[in-house]
């Protein structure tokens, strides 16, 4: 009887999911932020993030900056919402879309966006679309075009222009209904299909801190099926949010989204870690939950009768979550997203990076990041033409070798594990197993050899300075 009563709920879910109703969101305005989240923000400050990151065999600054008109201010949640709906509208147009865009009317704006219709709510998304318009953008490598491929270097705004209703367009005619014209980058990547979907009105039904993580989290699932980990202060610039100085202050912040995410069933949990040497900062992991999974077979069965069947996966363990990208180009594609749920997988170097990668999830000290990917698939490409080197066997090696390590470290015992630099100690390690390939040594487990100094980098410094990110 039990049993029948869940088949009965999966069942139900799996139903409920079928008939999901999604808005197709462009990927960058969901991971970037622009939408300001406080509760009472600074309205004319910038929002600025700048990153390190590897891209192919360089490392490179990227910047992605926010200009709000001191008229207007920054664009906040209401706007964060009138844009998911205009998405939402933009969805069930054909491709290419081209400007002008027709916009919903301001009645069918306030049906989509759940909220009254009055002449209050027509002013907001008056103010709502100018401010956006009025919004500057600053991409320097931030900003990702799929059409062309390409990281792009420019200032641009989301909205070039606003035609409302009864005023003159272009060609001299007067405007029967609202119009938009997006920005070139946005309307490609909505064409080449570099979207998101979302689940438009679950959405709606989350409070804003909860709604922006489920965005976010939404596209980096897609890659990370076991868990994502991030730094609190990182989805503080993200959502973007003030940060706060305690954990105290900052779950308070964040708990109450993390439960709701929890109770709805797109998290299976949610966790704090400690970050050595750091007190106002912790790493938050999230785990994916059944909402999640049944999301992406509610958009895969949207496409069987598309000519081109969905190739996603839902993987369930850690191995098979595992993505590595494909030939790497100056210009990557940072998300493999085609028609919003096609993964690349590199079959050579998958098995590889799922073997490090759930090792260094292990150590709270480790901070892996979306870019590493790229960074090992180039270092494994350059080692695998090596005949004599076994990968999977060598990075196993090195993962005994850190849990003895660590094994030391939580007694306060003299040891090498690395402080933060676990990219440098792998390298480190794979360069003397080279050396020692070359000299013929026989290599055996790190648990056998524990007390024996000088194999394979045991007596080296375990922080090797080497491609630090």
């Amino acid at each position: 009887m039990v049993n029948n009563r869940k088949n009965d709920e999966i069942d139900g879910k799996l139903s409920a999911a079928s008939s999901i109703s999604f808005t197709k969101a462009e990927v960058n305005f969901l991971i970037l932020p622009y939408f300001c989240l406080d509760k009472e923000p600074d309205l004319t400050r910038n929002i600025e993030v700048i990153d390190m990151q590897q891209r192919c065999n360089e490392m490179v600054e990227t910047v992605w900056t926010v200009l709000p008109h001191p008229d207007f201010g920054l664009p906040r949640d209401f706007e964060r919402r009138l844009q998911r709906a205009i998405e939402y509208s933009m969805s069930s147009m054909s491709r290419p879309i081209s400007n002008p865009v027709p916009l919903p009317g301001f009645r069918e704006l306030a049906r989509m966006m759940g909220v009254t219709y009055t002449g209050r709510f027509t002013e907001k998304v008056k103010h709502g679309l100018t401010a956006m318009m009025r919004t500057a953008i600053i991409s320097k490598r931030s900003y990702y075009n799929k059409t062309k491929k390409a990281w792009t270097e420019e200032k641009f705004h989301l909205y070039d222009k606003i035609i409302f209703k009864g005023k003159q367009l272009p060609d001299g005619r007067i405007a029967e209904i609202n119009y938009a014209y997006f920005t070139s980058g946005y309307l490609d990547n909505l064409n080449a299909m570099y979207v998101r979907p979302i689940d438009f009105e679950y959405l709606k039904s989350l409070k804003p801190i909860a709604s922006r993580l489920y965005e976010i989290l939404g596209v980096k699932f897609y890659g990370h099926t076991d868990f994502i980990q991030y730094k609190y202060s990182t989805l503080c610039r993200l959502l973007p949010l003030k940060q706060q100085k305690t954990m105290g202050l900052a779950r308070q912040q964040f708990d109450g989204a993390h439960e709701r995410l929890k109770q709805t069933g797109f998290l299976t949990g949610y966790e704090w870690i400690p970050i050595n040497g750091i007190k106002n900062d912790w790493y938050i992991r999230y785990v994916p939950g059944e909402r999640f999974f049944n999301e992406i077979k509610a958009a895969q069965d949207a496409k069987l009768g598309s000519a081109e069947p969905p190739q996603i996966s839902i993987p369930k363990t850690a191995a098979e979550s595992a993505i590595a990208f494909g030939e790497c180009s100056p210009n990557e594609d940072p998300f493999n997203f085609e028609d919003s749920i096609d993964i690349d997988i590199d079959i050579d170097v998958s098995p590889v990076w799922a073997l490090f990668a759930g090792i260094v999830r292990q150590y709270p000290e480790f901070d892996l990041q979306e870019h590493d990917r790229a960074w090992f698939r180039d270092r494994i490409q350059e080692i695998r033409n090596c005949p004599s080197i076994d990968l999977m066997y060598e990075v196993q090696n090195w993962g005994d070798w850190l849990d003895l390590e660590h094994r030391k470290k939580t007694r306060n015992q003299q040891n090498r594990f690395p402080r933060s630099n676990f990219k440098g100690s792998l390298l480190n390690w794979f360069q003397h197993s080279l050396r020692a390939a070359g000299k013929g040594e026989i290599h055996v487990n790190a648990s056998a050899i524990q007390n024996k100094p000088g194999r394979k980098g045991f007596d080296l410094p375990s922080d090797y300075p080497i491609d630090v990110m």
